[in-house]
């Protein structure tokens, strides 16, 4: 994996932000702690944030993914295009392999 950069991150603020109009927000009040499920229907980890754009739109989810008892887990960014809510869990069809490449996020 890689941390993400400020340069980076605004890169993918940007370009999220077209996409994210699209975006049902109704159901982002309350996702902290929110379980994200992958293709395989397995638990990968729980939302952190919501990154918003400079419009205040929300793009991305940083997702606590991988370790046990948080050891050894990493928060990474994953577009909200790559998220879907569904009873009361978000899912994503993204590999394992897919999330390992996706950029860290270190608040």
């Amino acid at each position: 994996m890689r941390h993400i950069t400020l340069s980076a991150l605004s890169l993918i603020l940007v370009t999220g932000a077209a996409s994210a109009q699209g975006v049902d927000t109704s159901s982002l009040h309350s996702v902290d702690d929110a379980n994200v499920m992958g293709p395989d229907g397995d638990k990968i980890g729980e939302v952190e944030e919501i990154l918003v754009d400079d419009s205040g739109s929300p793009v991305a989810a940083v997702i606590e993914a991988g370790g046990f008892l948080d050891i050894g887990d990493e928060d990474i960014v994953v577009s909200l295009d790559e998220l879907t809510f569904e009873n009361g869990d978000y899912t994503t069809s993204m590999t394992e392999e897919e999330l390992e490449e996706l950029p860290t996020w270190d608040d």
